[in-house]
C-alpha cells in the first residue's frame, strides 16, 4: 500500500469537519490530531529525505505530536533556516491537540466538548494550510497528491 502523508492530511481535515457539523465533538478532534500529524509528516519527508535521500524519516517520529512539533519541527528549522518564519511552534500546545493523540481513539464519549472540537478542527485547518498548499506551490508535492 503506497502512503500518502498529504492525502490523508487532507482527507482527515475534510472528515473532521464534516463530523464537527455533526456535532461528533471526540471523532472531530481525534481526526484533527491526525490532520497535523501528517501535516508535520509531509514537512519531514519533504525535508529530511531531500537531505539525506532516506525514504522513512516521517515515520520515525510515530504518532507523537508533541515529539513531532518539537523535536522533529526544531531540526527543520535549524537545517532550513527560512521554514523558520512558516513554522511558529507551539501551534497545538493550547489545544486539546496536545493530549493523548493517537490514544484518544479508546476514549470513552463526550470526553471533549463543542469548543475544544472547534478549536481542534480550526487549528488543524490552519496548521494544514499554512505546510500543504506551500508546499504545492514550491513544487514539492504535486496537486494531485493532495
Amino acid at each position: 500500500m503506497q502512503e500518502s502523508f498529504s492525502m490523508s492530511a487532507g482527507r482527515h481535515l475534510h472528515d473532521a469537519q464534516i463530523l464537527l457539523t455533526e456535532h461528533r465533538w471526540d471523532n472531530a478532534v481525534y481526526l484533527s490530531g491526525y490532520v497535523v500529524e501528517c501535516s508535520f509528516k509531509v514537512l519531514i519527508e519533504q525535508y529530511f529525505n531531500q537531505l539525506n535521500g532516506a525514504t522513512s524519516a516521517a515515520k520515525k517520529f510515530g504518532h507523537d505530536l508533541t515529539k513531532l512539533e518539537d523535536k522533529a519541527m526544531e531540526r527543520l528549522r535549524t537545517i532550513y533556516p527560512i521554514l523558520d518564519k512558516q513554522l511558529p511552534s507551539s501551534r497545538i500546545d493550547d489545544t486539546v491537540l496536545a493530549n493523548d493523540h493517537p490514544v484518544r481513539r479508546y476514549a470513552s464519549s463526550n470526553l471533549w466538548t463543542k469548543d475544544q472540537a472547534t478549536i481542534s478542527v480550526i487549528r488543524a485547518s490552519e496548521i494544514y494550510m499554512s505546510i500543504i498548499p506551500k508546499l504545492v506551490l514550491d513544487g514539492l508535492i504535486l496537486s494531485q497528491d493532495i
